[in-house]
């Protein structure tokens, strides 16, 4: 019986972290950022001393909402490894850049809005990338 019991929860714990994750499956170490707003948009710079997989960042603005489209221009480099970055689209496209060791990448596209802000997505293309900076320039349409 406790067996039992004990593997539903886990179950449920399973479910539960499934469904927060938010379309990401990854993770960052040593990460700093920073963001300024005003007048329709903004800026945020950041660093990820590692990022694993794909990660989500959050960028929170209240004078977003889920219907808005914001002009996005993201400029990114990494000391070692590949990094991908996209936006998702008002129509659900998903464009990109890629990033290499020495070889910064700019992504420029229209986002889509969410409740308070916008999301900007980075992915480790092998698995595993060091030393990502970013700078995401953000203006509402």
């Amino acid at each position: 019986m406790r067996r039992t019991i004990w593997m539903l929860c886990t179950l449920a714990l399973i479910l539960a972290l499934v469904a927060c994750e938010g379309g990401t499956s990854g993770s960052v170490i040593g990460s700093s950022s920073s963001c300024r707003q005003g007048g329709g948009g903004g800026t945020c710079e950041g660093r990820y001393r590692t990022l694993r997989g794909t990660y989500g960042e959050d960028i929170e603005d209240e004078s977003i909402s889920s219907s808005d489209s914001i002009q996005v221009k993201v400029d990114v480099s990494v000391e070692g490894g590949s990094v991908r970055v996209s936006i998702e689209t008002p129509d659900g496209e998903r464009p990109s850049a890629m990033a290499e060791s020495g070889q910064p990448a700019t992504l420029i596209g229209l986002a889509s809005g969410e409740m308070d802000g916008f999301e900007v997505r980075f992915e480790a293309v092998d698995g595993e990338a060091s030393g990502v900076s970013y700078t995401i320039l953000y203006e509402l349409q």
